[in-house]
């Protein structure tokens, strides 16, 4: 299992660091979606987003959440 992180900063927040354990990086960016789906209550985004680039685009234009890079930890140190 690998780690991920990525920052969140939604306008009118702080930015913050998000964290996750995922099997590759693909099994992550599946993850994230789902998570940001359950949170905003908002099935569209997990019908329709199949990449971060994608996930970042419509968090922005959307809800104005603007999101890092997703990194793995590992590749960082």
């Amino acid at each position: 299992m690998n780690k991920y992180l990525w920052a969140e900063c939604p306008t009118d927040y702080w930015p913050s660091i998000k964290t996750l354990v995922a099997k590759s990086y693909n099994h992550a960016v599946e993850k994230i979606v789902i998570k940001y789906g359950e949170q905003l209550d908002d099935d569209y985004i997990l019908n329709t987003v199949e990449t971060w680039d994608q996930l970042r685009e419509y968090l922005n234009d959307n809800y104005s959440i603007a999101l890092s890079d997703l990194e793995e930890i590992d590749e960082l140190l």
